[in-house]
């Protein structure tokens, strides 16, 4: 497995061998890496979460890897401990990181985050998805190995609402960065089959600062869509804010609800505004729950 000082020698040389490949996704891959790099992921959002128990590592699927491997993919579950409600609303957290391995489910921002939500009274899921060492060889062939992951997970947490005491008809998606885009495609996808099969699907979508350009999603956006709070910097040097500008935009010219959340002057992952994007998260999410 490649390091991060690795993996941006490894996306650097790859630049000038690719064409027809998004300038914007080449830079966010890029950038990413170097934005890791350089430390601009602080070490968490310093949530309170001394009620909060993770069930970490369960595995959830196994799938053929970039070598034709197979791969065993796990996921975190973080609740109030010692929880006696039955029905908790789920929050399926999809974490970023270039598609390289380099990045998982363990990022300490994100661990925080999980866990503020679950002592808010949310069940957080948190899975692991297919990662390349070279994810330019073959982008789209790497986000729809991520997003066929990610329902699975989506699935594994409704086949196991009962055990798990949560409502499989109360699940929301929140990704960040390149786990942004990897969920706005999986609720696209998994809300046209929800309406085919007569599921409840997806009750609403979170994406922080991984709006993904037009070339780089997988589903329409039409009237099955579900929900969508967009949260971006203006001073966002890895997703470029005019993405995110041009994803709400497209989304509410089909119809759909949403909202974007600027952050003025805040950069990439920006944990400095950590208690502003836990408020509209919630009440974002809040407001649309289904009863």
């Amino acid at each position: 497995m490649p390091t991060v000082t690795e993996s941006i020698s490894i996306i650097t040389n790859m630049l000038t061998s690719k064409r027809g490949l998004s300038d914007c996704l080449v830079l966010g891959l890029v950038f990413g890496l170097l934005g890791a790099a350089r430390g601009e992921h602080p070490a968490s959002f310093e949530p309170s979460a001394h009620d909060v128990a993770i069930d970490d590592d369960v595995e959830y699927r196994t799938a053929d890897g970039e070598r034709g491997e197979q791969v065993a993919l796990r996921l975190d579950v973080y609740a109030r401990r010692d929880d006696q409600a039955m029905d908790r609303p789920v929050i399926l957290l999809l974490h970023g990181g270039s598609f390289l391995p380099a990045f998982d489910k363990r990022q300490p921002h994100l661990v925080g985050l999980a866990k503020e939500f679950a002592r808010r009274g949310w069940v957080v899921v948190a899975p692991d998805y297919r990662t390349r060492d070279q994810p330019l060889d073959d982008p789209m062939g790497t986000l729809r190995d991520a997003v066929d992951d990610c329902r699975a997970a989506f699935e594994w947490v409704r086949k196991n609402a009962a055990t798990r005491k949560v409502d499989p008809d109360r699940i929301a998606v929140v990704g960040s960065s390149a786990g942004g885009m990897v969920g706005a495609s999986l609720v696209g996808l998994e809300n046209t089959t929800a309406r085919r099969c007569g599921g409840a699907g997806v009750f609403a979508s979170i994406n922080l600062w991984g709006s993904p350009v037009s070339a780089f999603r997988l589903c329409n956006f039409d009237a099955d869509y579900p929900p969508t709070l967009i949260i971006h910097g203006t001073a966002d040097a890895v997703v470029p804010f005019a993405n995110a500008e041009a994803f709400v935009t497209d989304l509410q010219k089909a119809g759909v609800d949403a909202e974007l959340l600027a952050l003025a002057d805040a950069p990439h992952t920006p944990v400095a505004h950590a208690e502003e994007i836990v408020a509209h998260v919630q009440e974002f999410l809040t407001k649309r729950l289904p009863p």
